[in-house]
């Protein structure tokens, strides 16, 4: 601010002004001065109006070096004022009860309210609540000490919104015996969200390298890794300085597959990917089996890929060393059922032999049990075949209505109509073999309804959940039955179809129970969890034809 441009309330500096002033004063102060005129007897006139001339020339620069040094002060004072107006801090300055009496434009900017509205009221009331007490001691604190004082605290701004701010105050000890407190005000969010950035950069970096598996961060444009954890180097035998100079399908045995899964990867942000397996290669050309888990996600203002490869040659080993042995089994499962079905063979001829002979009536009994038995066995050995492919094909998405279809054509069913009733496109995530439930429920349905002529397939919503129904109008199962024929041996058969059943439906979480009121059908209810129930809403529409 220049000394032309001076507020209203400033005096009038100008060179008449001053003189003017510097005249008066002179004349009081001569008038009362103890000192009287000098004696200029002898003097003549030209030496006095010389003396005089030089002393008026020496008055009018001392009265130029005033003025000069008036305006240096009131530039400076300028210069100053508009610092302490316009300064990037808040600057206050409160009395002993944290009273306001002065505070500059940012100091008002930063609490949000004008200027004007701060005087004589108390800055406590700008303080958050939570740090009422820290703001308490700080102040009392000020008071006692003579050292610059600082603390960090929450600040409400006028229109209630809140800022983190940092306060340096100190004492200061006026002339007049009063004490001031000067406070120094500073916005410090920026601050704050670099150390929360810094902070959470930590605590990534920590997971990062604590991780189990070798993790690598991607550049989604390149492909080039950005960065690689320890385990990384250890896994592939490379230096981190050196895995940053690649990129992801150098380490791949199977580069365009490790490309499709980038960019698989990069369609969801937010959602992970995992791989099941992947061939890769060490640095020393070792090739192994790895899972690979990936993400999209944001490193700053960069979209990146986080992706997680753990090493499964041992579990590799494992699971082949497991399909191995099943394989051996089945294949002794096989051979074994084969020559007991050579030898039931022969044992069943020979029986049909004794039929046609005759025996003693006690011998029939003994005979009808050894036939009985024989059949019982070759059940159970059937069974054993069936059971053997539970769980050895992977689950698919199967049409309802096709299930019900293909098992009514394969079951006996004589005059017992089959309805329908699943709607057009219901499908079920299940077993291939879940199609030997229906067939099962069909038999049985069949074999002990009694009195029974119609066997109705349905489907209900239960919550999240899906409930399929088999209901026919038979005889029904007694109450004391009803988890009893779930039993592997129970029944009037072989007592295997509904265990069998019951462990086909479980591959996939679905449960099986009787439902139905003895006397009036039985009703089997098959709970079908939230996710292994879907609408094809492009299935065709289908009839069953009784066959």
């Amino acid at each position: 601010m220049t000394a032309g441009n001076k507020k209203p309330y400033e005096k009038n500096t100008d060179t008449p002004g001053i003189e003017q002033t510097l005249r008066d004063d002179a004349e009081k102060q001569f008038a009362h001065s103890p000192y009287s005129s000098p004696n200029l007897t002898g003097q003549t006139q030209e030496k006095l109006i010389h003396e005089l001339g030089v002393h008026q020339i020496e008055l009018e620069m001392q009265a130029e070096q005033l003025r000069a040094a008036h305006l240096a002060l009131e530039e400076s004072r300028d210069k100053y004022l508009d610092l302490y107006e316009f300064a990037p801090l808040g600057y206050l300055t409160l009395t002993n009860k944290a009273l306001i009496t002065e505070v500059n434009l940012s100091g008002a900017a930063l609490l949000g309210v004008e200027r004007s509205r701060l005087v004589n009221h108390g800055l406590g009331r700008f303080i958050a609540p939570k740090d009422q007490e820290v703001w308490d001691q700080y102040f009392i604190k000020v008071q006692q000490h003579g050292e610059k004082q600082t603390c960090t605290l929450t600040l409400k701004r006028g229109d209630g919104s809140m800022f983190p701010a940092r306060l340096e105050g100190i004492r200061i000890n006026e002339s007049d015996g009063t004490i001031t407190i000067r406070i120094a005000l500073s916005d410090i969010t920026d601050i704050w969200q670099i150390e929360a950035l810094r902070e959470s950069e930590k605590e990534f970096r920590q997971l990062f390298e604590s991780a189990s598996d070798a993790v690598f961060v991607i550049a989604m444009d390149t492909t080039r890794i950005i960065d690689a954890n320890s385990k990384a180097s250890a896994l592939y035998g490379y230096d981190h300085e050196e895995l940053l100079t690649m990129k992801s399908t150098e380490l791949s045995a199977e580069p365009e597959a490790t490309q499709r899964a980038a960019i698989e990867a990069q369609k969801e942000p937010g959602r992970a990917l995992t791989i099941p397996l992947l061939i890769h290669r060490k640095r020393d050309g070792t090739v192994f089996p790895v899972e690979i888990t990936a993400g999209n996600i944001a490193r700053g203002k960069q979209p990146v890929l986080l992706i997680a490869c753990r090493d499964i040659t041992d579990r590799k080993r494992a699971e082949d060393a497991l399909a191995l042995a099943s394989r051996k089994l089945n294949l002794l499962s096989s051979i074994t059922r084969h020559d007991i079905n050579n030898q039931l063979t022969v044992q069943m001829g020979y029986l049909e032999i004794l039929e046609d002979t005759p025996l003693d009536p006690s011998q029939n009994e003994y005979f009808m049990k050894v036939t009985t038995a024989a059949e019982r066995i070759s059940a159970m050995i059937r069974f054993t075949k069936e059971y053997e492919a539970i769980g050895v094909q992977t689950p698919t998405w199967q049409d309802c209505r096709t299930l019900v279809n293909t098992a009514a054509k394969q079951a006996q069913l004589g005059k017992v109509l089959v309805k329908n009733d699943f709607p057009a496109g219901a499908e079920v995530f299940a077993d291939p073999l879940v199609v030997k439930v229906f067939y099962n429920l069909m038999d049985n349905a069949v074999r002990y309804g009694g009195k029974i002529t119609t066997i109705r397939f349905s489907a209900l919503e239960s919550g999240e959940d899906r409930v399929i129904v088999c209901e026919d109008d038979g005889v029904g199962v007694v109450a004391d039955e009803k988890e009893k024929i779930f039993e592997r041996g129970f029944g009037k058969n072989t007592g295997l179809g509904l265990a069998l059943s019951r462990e086909i439906l479980s591959i996939t979480g679905i449960t099986i129970r009787e439902t139905g009121e003895p006397g009036k059908g039985a009703r089997f209810e098959m709970v079908v969890p939230d996710g292994m129930w879907r609408r094809n809403e492009m299935a065709e529409d289908g009839k069953v034809n009784n066959p």
